[in-house]
């Protein structure tokens, strides 16, 4: 699909994703709109990039009507973190579950041609690797619950419009800083490991992900928008490493020799994530390797 003069309305596009969302669809000539509030990115992360922002919240309706004509939805306003949810669960959840109902409202009342919905391979919790769609989800934190909550209310809205909802797993890149203890375990290695401290890792290390560098979360997202599929997919790389290979990459890639420092981890810790991406692949025709 030719992005020129097409228009879409990215929520929360000041965040990790959000941000890097929007370079990608303005660099393909898509009209972006951005509706996001700045409380949890600044406004500057949208320096130079030729968008319209909105300032407003997405739990309000009234915000919604303040939108220009737009053909497609980018939801990304919605706390990002196990950890923001175990500091306020109850305004988390209320975020991205009322958030999500006003989107769909919205979508179904202006013909929007297509929603992209970011979930996360978190939902399927301790089920055995490698996770697919068909998987029973097994969500073990509060905010795996709100996403899995989320792809529910698809399913139980009435004639819903189009919906992608992709399972991102471990994503990672250029544009984390501002999410401090929040960021990707990747990015609070790098982090550490720049300023030659010692990287935290919970547990021994062994644990895995599936690592996905945001420039292919942003290819898997626009390309989502412009197929007709529709329902869950995961967005992943097929691949797993585990935190103490990242720590080695990450030394081999600065010149250093820094080992981890090695804490309990907490409850409900995932061991591993490895999505099966058989279904992205043959529905949106893309590769990730990162």
């Amino acid at each position: 699909m030719n992005w020129k003069d097409k228009r879409a309305l990215v929520t929360g596009g000041a965040g990790f994703i959000g941000m890097n969302l929007v370079r990608g669809l303005t660099a393909s000539g898509c009209q972006v709109t951005v509706l996001d509030d700045f409380s949890a990115a600044p406004r500057a992360n949208l320096s130079g990039l030729p968008v319209q922002t909105i300032e407003g919240s997405v739990n309000e309706e009234a915000t919604f009507r303040k939108l220009p004509e737009i053909d497609y939805v980018f939801h990304l306003a919605s706390p990002s973190s196990v950890i923001l949810y175990r500091k306020e669960p109850q305004k988390c959840y209320h975020t991205t579950t009322i958030s999500w109902i006003n989107v769909l409202r919205y979508a179904k009342e202006n013909g929007i041609r297509k929603v992209v919905y970011p979930s996360s391979g978190s939902v399927y919790g301790r089920a055995s690797p490698p996770q697919k769609e068909t998987t029973t989800p097994r969500p073990t934190n509060l905010y795996a619950v709100a996403k899995f909550s989320c792809e529910q209310m698809v399913e139980a809205t009435e004639n819903p419009p189009p919906v992608t909802m992709l399972r991102i797993f471990a994503g990672y890149g250029p544009g984390e800083t501002h999410k401090g203890e929040i960021a990707s375990p990747v990015g609070l290695f790098l982090k550490s490991m720049a300023a030659n401290e010692r990287p935290i890792i919970y547990g021994d290390g062994s644990q895995s992900r599936d690592f996905i560098y945001i420039d292919d979360v942003v290819r898997i997202m626009m390309r989502a928008a412009e197929t007709s599929t529709t329902g869950i997919v995961n967005a992943g790389t097929g691949h797993t490493h585990t935190f103490n290979d990242v720590v080695k990459m990450l030394n081999k890639r600065l010149n250093k020799n820094i080992q981890p420092q090695y804490i309990n981890k907490p409850m409900n810790y995932l061991e591993q994530t490895l999505a099966d991406t058989s279904l992205m692949k043959n529905a949106f025709g893309v590769s990730p390797i990162s």
